[in-house]
């Protein structure tokens, strides 16, 4: 006979001739004799036990009481049942009251009886495995609940941050009303936008949009909003002769940092005294869309992404503006939610709706279906520059 795995407590009146005992230490089972309910209790309070074996009847011993205190003190203990001449009856109240298993035992039967107490000792432990199991992992749940806790409110400080680093918006300088607004995928974005004066009077403004997004496009955003100050102080001392030079500048700054990260960028300065817009691009899509009274049509213009390239180059275009005009900008999360199958397609539908509809950011978000969605996929931003001569 194959030895048995476990300690086995078993309850039998003390002038038993101790059979169960011998059959259990024969098949290398750990087992111990009690003879009444107050040692059974204590031994299981006291020492490791796998299985308790019940032998019945049993005149020492309040079968029913032992198996209520028994499942107190540890509700999935096997408790197996042991008789040669079984009461149906008494039988189902103690397996009702919380006995695992019972067996009829006839003398000799070891083979049976390691059977069903192995089964029971398996079955325990499973389920005592189970338990563990399952505490460990309501400790991990919890140590991850903080944790996302912990993380959410550094994500909401760094969407304070980043929000207190965008401009005012709408904002009225002289004749022109900027407006934007973004839509992260997450609780922080890597779309970004700025706009100020310069002190010739003129206009500067852009939409940026960092590779990837959460925290890590989040923080390169930190980094336009610096190279923004200086643009906005030191724009004479720059000498910069045109906005393709501006991008070329933000481009070595942006390598000199190291990133793993690239930016697209549209950006354009208004010169109100000849009511005109220079502009470059570096790979920001869609393009901006130019809106007069009755039309609209995107400022097509090329080039690289800002800090991949040592030495990219860029076009200016100058352009003269309708009397009253709006520049509207999306960036490319846009696309993302869009039903049309074809670039081409969401292209078109872009322009209809611009071209269409509200030129306001709000306006332009619901119609779009942007403000009402739950699970963005990808940073969203609109942005609108609308100006009258």
């Amino acid at each position: 006979m194959m030895p048995g795995d476990g300690k086995i407590l078993v309850v039998e009146p003390p002038s038993a001739d101790s059979e169960l005992n011998r059959l259990l230490t024969a098949s290398g089972y750990a087992a111990n004799s009690v003879a009444t309910n107050a040692d059974c209790v204590e031994q299981v309070k006291t020492t490791s036990v796998d299985l308790v074996l019940l032998s019945l009847p049993n005149v020492s011993i309040n079968p029913r009481e032992l198996i209520v205190d028994l499942v107190k003190i540890s509700a999935d203990l096997p408790i197996v049942l042991v008789s040669v001449d079984s009461n149906e009856t008494e039988l189902m109240e103690l397996l009702e009251a919380g006995a695992s298993d019972f067996l009829r035992f006839v003398s000799g039967q070891g083979a049976l009886l390691r059977h069903v107490l192995q089964k029971n000792i398996e079955h325990h432990r499973q389920q005592h495995s189970q338990k563990v199991n399952a505490r460990k992992l309501n400790r991990l749940n919890a140590k991850l609940g903080e944790n996302l806790k912990l993380l959410e409110r550094d994500q909401q400080a760094g969407f304070r941050v980043q929000q207190g680093m965008m401009p005012t918006s709408p904002i009225t300088l002289g004749s022109t009303t900027f407006a934007h607004q973004i839509y992260p995928s997450l609780i922080l974005s890597g779309d970004f936008i700025d706009y100020f004066e310069l002190r010739d009077g003129r206009k500067l403004f852009y939409m940026a949009d960092v590779s990837g997004h959460g925290a890590s496009s989040a923080f390169v955003t930190v980094l336009l909003k610096t190279l923004s100050r200086r643009l906005q102080t030191d724009f004479d001392d720059l000498a910069f002769s045109t906005t393709a030079a501006i991008l070329k500048w933000l481009n070595h700054e942006l390598l000199q940092c190291d990133l793993d990260k690239h930016v697209t960028m549209f950006l354009g300065i208004l010169n109100g005294a000849s009511n005109t817009l220079e502009y470059s691009n570096a790979a920001q899509f869609p393009a901006a869309i130019l809106c007069g009274e009755d039309s609209a049509e995107f400022l097509e213009i090329g080039g690289l992404p800002l800090g991949l390239y040592q030495s990219p180059e860029y076009d200016a275009r100058t352009i003269s503006l309708p009397p009253r005009f709006n520049i509207v900008m999306f960036s490319d999360g846009v696309f993302e939610i869009m039903p049309q199958q074809t670039l081409k397609a969401k292209e078109e539908h872009l322009l209809s709706v611009v071209k269409c509809g509200d030129r306001h950011v709000d306006t332009l978000a619901e119609q779009l279906g942007i403000s009402g969605m739950q699970d963005i996929p990808d940073d969203i931003a609109v942005f609108t520059v609308a100006g009258v001569r």
